[in-house]
């Protein structure tokens, strides 16, 4: 009889932990993984660019969301360029999308481009505000800096708020590229 009783306790505590399980998963938020790159932003030079222009054509993308105001931003950005520079004609480009801060409005373009000076910035610039992961399929922006690591084939493969590194980065993208393309291991 206790035996039976021993199994039957077990039984229900693991029919009660995988209920639970059920239950937390069911209320997680989704991973993006296709955001919606047919959007159209404005860029320093008073051009006008599609995200499809540079995400999912082969290579990695880092898709960093910043402010010109704001001091990780600052801090992270010769990461950024050291990166760009050593993987832009090979595997991965940085794509930089510029809002407003402390404000989360519309980035001053002017403001931007002084910034883009001063930090030695040559990858692609676009400007827009905090609506821009939403417009795109990436949720609500939580903070200042941003990045989105968008795999060869166009899907978001990982995400970070706040400042980044160029280790960072590699280290993510060599342990991702054994993965099939549209999976991460995050």
């Amino acid at each position: 009889m206790i035996q039976y009783l021993n199994k039957a306790i077990l039984f229900s505590l693991l029919l009660f932990s995988l209920l639970l399980l059920s239950a937390m998963n069911s209320h997680a938020s989704p991973s993006p993984t296709n955001p919606s790159l047919d959007i159209t932003l404005e860029s320093i030079d008073d051009s006008r660019q599609a995200l499809y222009e540079f995400i999912g054509k082969g290579q990695w993308v880092i898709l960093n969301i910043w402010g010109t105001r704001c001091p990780p931003c600052r801090e992270e950005m010769p990461e950024l360029v050291m990166f760009h520079d050593e993987h832009k004609d090979t595997d991965a480009i940085v794509l930089g999308i510029a809002i407003d801060f402390p404000s989360y409005g519309y980035a001053k373009k002017d403001e931007v481009a002084q910034f883009v000076d001063d930090y030695l910035i040559d990858f692609p610039v676009l400007l827009s505000d905090a609506n821009i992961t939403k417009k795109i399929g990436l949720g609500h922006l939580e903070g200042l800096p941003t990045t989105y690591i968008f795999n060869p084939s166009g899907s978001v493969s990982g995400m970070q708020v706040g400042g980044i590194t160029k280790k960072i980065i590699e280290n993510f993208i060599e342990k991702n590229k054994a993965a099939p393309l549209g999976s991460a291991n995050k």
